[in-house]
């Protein structure tokens, strides 16, 4: 015999031998699948004198042989075949048939109110009919659903056939569920009736949840919170996490929770190694199996609702070699996050930023004239909430103006632990005055790490202001005012009409009647010219000119509806009708088509019209933004009120500057 020890639920290897006069396949398993007291006997695929592969039995001598945990080697070669073939057997003649049963069972004992679980109803080795569900008062019901199916454990063929349905509890309270009858083998079988508990949602888990209610298995999940407490706009993980002492073979996730109260990013990149817990006396295998950065929009108690994973649990021997892993549904209990409301008041230059951040400050320049304008570039990267981040506030000094901010850029994306956001900011500053001037640009956001809020100050910004072409002083204005008129004593009437009588004025403007009345007579005498005859065509113009079809009310027009749209919060709307505005003023002041407003002809023309390099860049800004936003798709809500502003001052200005 070429081994001393086998088990009856494993495939072992045996050498080439002879049976029943046809020759087994070289290196094939066998199934030992039953044992007497001298004998034991092996299922095993044989190949007959046609080459045409067959079940067959092996009858072998137990000389000195026992049965336990050795030589025992599950092959996969082949075993497709095997499988495949023992579902074709009769069970009756190679396998004795296990004992029939029918039972409940449930996914957890205790339930949250609002949340569903699944309830089974399986019976095992015998074909039933007429299956009649208990009443299932207290609970929100699903259609019920039937599956069958078969398969082989330690020699006995096993086949079952279940029900299941969805259950949601609708209130608190504890439940009974009665039993469940079904027709089989010529009797009604019944199911044993249980108990649930149901638990109000405020009574689920907080923080970092460990174990959901009624967990008490060998494989669960928990959705669980990297902290306890988080402010507004900080980043909070939310992770499923796999309790198991059971072998599992891949997972699926079903569905995930509505993060209502929450902007969230789903991560990819976090840690998915194994790691062993023990809990309540147990050690647990415990892994990652999704994580979401969420950023809270509100402060309270804020709830988190229930994740639902499919994992394959591994069968032992020969059932998890032929069927493979047996999918089980998983769900978490909901959890909540207390939010908290920052610290009050907060800092003047404080924008929204929370969490850890760091930014970077550069200018375009140090040497400008009055007619330039300096440039400040922004980038700001950190871990809080984008979409409550405003642009950082930047004073500047009082003989000089500073616009409102554009976006350049930004963008999103994820580091090893944490999602991160980085956004590039435009910054227009128009000098008033000559001589030497300093920016000190300072950060504020709020650190939810030390509970404080922190500053960051970059490198003071020196520049020199030169007169430019339009400059002048306060003292050139000053001078440049009227002086008084001097008073004099006025003459009197004789005297005035006297000296007009004496002018020759007087004379000439008496004459005019005569000599127009004598020039309309001799007019009137003479025929009129006939026009000459030409042999060219009229020509007729197709596109009248741009000043009689867009007329200036129709500019206001436009201008107004872009700032209803404004108060309406609709940024592709608003900026649309912006674009259209600033398009009818240049067809108006300027007569343009509008193929000739693109950024090379708009600032000759500006130029030529006397309008500062200053103005023709903030023009060239409100328009670059209105066309990023409708045909960009980057229609940001935060910039309407600065675009706006922005318009209305740069064409004020330009309808005083333009000759």
């Amino acid at each position: 015999m070429f081994c001393k020890e086998i088990r009856c639920d494993s495939w072992v290897d045996i050498p080439l031998v002879e049976t029943r006069g046809y020759k087994k396949i070289d290196v094939f398993n066998v199934y030992p699948y039953k044992v007497t007291k001298n004998h034991f006997y092996f299922v095993c695929l044989c190949t007959n004198p046609n080459k045409h592969l067959i079940f067959s039995t092996i009858k072998q001598k137990m000389t000195a042989l026992r049965i336990s945990d050795c030589l025992q080697k599950n092959a996969r070669t082949l075993g497709f075949w095997a499988g495949a073939m023992l579902f074709l057997l009769d069970s009756s003649v190679l396998f004795s048939q296990s004992k029939g049963s029918f039972e409940a069972a449930i996914s957890t004992k205790e339930v949250v109110v609002g949340l569903p679980f699944e309830l089974t109803f399986t019976l095992k080795n015998v074909e039933g009919a007429r299956f009649t569900a208990p009443n299932f008062s207290g609970f929100r019901t699903s259609s019920i659903s039937e599956s069958r199916s078969m398969g082989f454990n330690k020699g006995q063929s096993t086949s079952s056939q279940t029900w299941s349905v969805e259950l949601t509890a609708t209130k608190p309270g504890t439940f009974n569920i009665g039993s469940a009858t079904v027709f089989a083998d010529g009797k009604t079988l019944s199911t044993k009736s249980f108990t649930v508990n149901a638990l109000p949602l405020s009574a689920s888990s907080k923080g970092n949840v460990k174990v959901p209610p009624g967990a008490d298995d060998q494989v669960f999940i928990a959705a669980e919170f990297d902290q306890k407490e988080a402010y507004v706009g900080q980043q909070v993980t939310w992770r499923i996490r796999l309790y198991t002492q059971l072998s599992v073979d891949g997972y699926d996730i079903i569905s995930l929770p509505d993060f209502g109260n929450f902007f969230s990013r789903e991560k990819t990149r976090y840690d998915k190694r194994v790691e062993y817990i023990n809990l309540r006396r147990k050690k647990y295998a415990v892994r990652t199996l999704h994580e979401e950065a969420i950023f809270p929009q509100e402060i309270g108690e804020l709830n988190v609702g229930a994740a639902r994973v499919s994992v394959g649990i591994e069968q032992p021997g020969a059932q998890g070699f032929l069927f493979g892993p047996k999918p089980v549904s998983l769900q978490t209990q909901p959890i909540s996050l207390t939010v908290k409301t920052l610290p009050q008041p907060p800092p003047t230059e404080f924008t929204g930023a929370v969490g850890q951040y760091e930014w970077t400050v550069k200018a375009d320049t140090s040497v400008l004239s009055t007619d330039d304008a300096l440039t400040i570039v922004v980038e700001v990267s950190g871990n809080g909430d984008s979409r409550r981040f405003a642009p950082p506030k930047i004073a500047v000094p009082g003989n000089s103006e500073i616009f409102e901010p554009r976006i350049l850029e930004e963008e999103e994306y994820e580091s090893e632990t944490e999602i991160l956001h980085r956004k590039r900011f435009e910054y227009i500053v128009l000098p008033k005055d000559t001589g030497s001037q300093e920016i000190n640009p300072i950060f504020t956001y709020f650190n939810p790490d030390s509970n404080r809020y922190c500053q960051l100050q970059a490198a003071t910004i020196k520049f020199r202001v030169t007169p430019g072409k339009n400059y002048q002083s306060p003292n050139q204005l000053s001078n440049t005012l009227p002086s008084e008129p001097s008073v004099t004593q006025p003459s009197s009437l004789f005297e005035r009409i006297g000296d007009g009588l004496k002018s020759p004025i007087f004379w000439s403007i008496l004459a005019l009647p005569f000599l127009a009345l004598g020039i309309f007579m001799l007019l009137k005498k003479r025929p009129a010219p006939s026009p000459p005859i030409t042999n060219k065509p009229i020509i007729q113009s197709n596109h009248p000119p741009i000043i009689q079809s867009t007329t200036q009310a129709t500019a206001q027009k436009r201008f107004a509806e872009a700032g209803r749209l404004l108060k309406d919060g609709d940024p592709i709307q608003f900026y649309d009708a912006l674009f259209k505005s600033l398009q009818a003023w240049l067809s108006v002041k300027f007569g343009l088509q509008p193929a000739q407003m693109n950024d090379a002809d708009l600032s000759a023309i500006l130029r030529q019209r006397g309008a500062t390099p200053i103005r023709i860049q903030a023009l060239l800004s409100v328009w670059r933004t209105c066309e990023l936003a409708i045909y960009g798709g980057q229609a940001q809500v935060e910039q309407m009120e600065a675009t706006w502003q922005m318009a209305n001052q740069v064409l004020e200005a330009l309808e005083r500057e333009i000759r």
